[in-house]
C-alpha cells in the first residue's frame, strides 16, 4: 500500500510469456526499447541457477503474439528497490529489494529478513508484506492468459 504518493517515475514496460511454469521455467521478455531475451530459471540446493539471452526480434514478436500466460508489467528502480507494477493481471505491486553477495540476515530468518526489510521500506510505502516464501507470487505463478 502506498500513502498516496506514486513510486519513481522513471520507467520501462515489460511484458513476458510462460512457455514452461513449474519448478523449471522458461520464459521470452520483450522490454520496450531494450529488446527480447529468453530465460529459463531451474531449482538448484538452496537457490535457483538463471540464464538469459537475448532473443531475434521476430522470434519474440511471434512468442509474445500466443495465446500463453503473460505478465505485463511497469519496473522502476529507487535505488537498491526494484518496483514493478502490474497491468496483467491487475492491481499488484512488487517491490524487491536488490542485495549483494552475502549482503542481509540469512534469508531462511523471516524474523530477521522482515527487520532488515523493513529499514528499508521507502517513506511513500505506507504498507507491505513479506512473499520472499510465497511461491504464489513469483511472475511465473502470477502470470495469467487474457480473457
Amino acid at each position: 500500500m502506498t500513502d498516496g504518493q506514486p513510486p519513481p517515475s522513471e520507467c520501462v514496460s515489460l511484458e513476458q510469456v510462460y512457455l514452461l511454469r513449474g519448478r523449471v521455467t522458461a520464459r521470452v521478455r520483450n522490454t520496450l526499447g531494450k529488446g527480447a531475451k529468453a530465460g529459463v530459471k531451474l531449482p538448484f540446493r538452496d537457490g535457483r541457477l538463471e540464464w538469459e539471452w537475448r532473443l531475434p526480434e521476430a522470434i519474440a514478436r511471434a512468442l509474445l503474439a500466443l495465446p500463453l500466460p503473460r505478465v505485463v508489467k511497469t519496473r522502476s528502480r529507487a535505488g537498491r528497490l526494484e518496483i514493478d507494477v502490474l497491468d496483467w493481471p491487475p492491481g499488484i505491486v512488487l517491490i524487491e529489494l536488490e542485495l549483494a553477495s552475502g549482503e542481509g540476515p540469512d534469508l531462511r530468518d523471516a524474523a530477521a529478513r522482515a527487520r532488515f526489510m523493513e529499514a528499508h521500506r521507502p517513506a511513500w510505502v505506507r504498507g507491505w508484506r513479506d512473499v520472499t516464501d510465497d511461491p504464489a507470487y513469483t511472475n511465473a505463478r502470477l502470470a495469467r492468459r487474457r480473457p
